[in-house]
């Protein structure tokens, strides 16, 4: 029988245990009832529902032992979407409400996903950062419909764009229930978009500032330039802002390619420095996993930064894995490399 609960201890088991990791969810995809929990929720549009997913993990000990010793991702458990349990919008929230007063930092972070992303590896996704937070903050994952196909990327860009009055909605009702400095929204890759110009419009249907408390982009597939001539305007509706960047981004680089633009979530040449921004370059240790645009996923020390800055609040100059540096007397962060 597995242990349930949101926020297990996280780290490197040595047994194989399985451990079950609830994540409460808001989706605009379409539901299909009578269907394994994996396919309840397509890629297609469908109309906002809310509930909880359930992953459960179960340790490989003996890959386990030597994840910690390569300087590569090896996958150390296996992990399955268990449940995808639909709940009242108003039960939803009560209960959403009930578990971030119960978290240290007394907020949620939002994820949304990005591109390529079915509704099955969002929950996984979502269930891994919830283990990595642990008792710090509450994850709510927010799904928008994308394929999860490869090949869908144009598609995925018009999803996301569409979803951008549900994603306002569910921050604007998140906001009102906790308060806008306790709600957090870490958005990757393309799911920049939609985090980006859904706080856009709330800022334009909202007269109080910020809107939310924190907005973390990590990898994120938008026009690196047109981030800069609005951000600006965006700065006033958060409360901080970080940006996780990498030179060794295969699916920004080819993103690059298509647009005929750098992206804003490259580093090296390409990388964003600007006032108001904290931005992390991680591209020190290396790629770690093949593309390298999953690294808050699968690179223990991004994910450890990350889980420093979302869950326990603390400034860059304090987090031990990061190191100043300076490009046009702007301040930015290096994520140190792996030794």
């Amino acid at each position: 029988m597995a242990e349930e609960s949101t926020v297990p201890e996280v780290g490197t088991r040595h047994d194989a245990t399985p451990i079950t990791v609830s994540v409460l969810y808001a989706t605009n995809r379409k539901r299909v009832e009578g269907v394994p929990p994996k396919d309840t929720y397509t890629g297609e549009r469908g109309k906002p529902h809310f509930g909880r997913c359930q992953v459960e993990f179960t340790p490989i000990p003996i890959i386990g032992e030597m994840a910690l010793k390569v300087p590569f991702y090896v996958p150390s458990e296996t992990n399955e979407l268990r449940l995808a349990e639909q709940d009242d919008p108003a039960a939803f929230w009560d209960r959403l409400v009930s578990s971030v007063a119960r978290t240290f930092s007394g907020t949620a972070v939002v994820f949304v996903h990005g591109y390529n992303y079915g509704f099955e590896r969002t929950c996984r996704m979502a269930a891994e950062l919830q283990r990595s937070l642990q008792e710090d903050a509450t994850v709510l994952m927010l799904s928008w419909p994308s394929n999860g196909r490869g090949t869908d990327y144009i598609p995925d860009q018009a999803d996301v764009e569409w979803s951008v009055p549900f994603i306002a909605s569910v921050l604007e009702e998140l906001a009102d229930r906790i308060g806008p400095k306790n709600v957090q929204v870490l958005a990757h890759s393309l799911g920049s978009r939609g985090a980006i110009f859904a706080l856009e419009r709330l800022g334009a249907e909202r007269a109080a500032r910020p809107v939310i408390g924190r907005l973390v982009l990590v990898a994120p597939d938008f026009d690196a330039q047109t981030f800069v001539e609005r951000l600006p305007k965006l700065l006033p509706l958060i409360g901080h802002a970080s940006l996780y960047a990498s030179d060794s981004d295969g699916a920004l680089k080819a993103s690059r390619q298509l647009h005929g633009s750098p992206r804003l979530g490259e580093a090296g040449e390409y990388l964003t420095v600007a006032e108001g921004l904290e931005t992390v370059d991680v591209s020190p240790p290396g790629r770690y996993e093949i593309l390298g645009h999953e690294y808050f996923h699968f690179h223990p020390q991004v994910a450890a930064d990350l889980a420093a800055l979302l869950g326990r609040g603390i400034a860059a100059d304090d987090r031990p894995a990061l190191r100043p540096v300076e490009r046009g007397g702007i301040r930015y962060w290096e994520i140190a490399a792996t030794p």
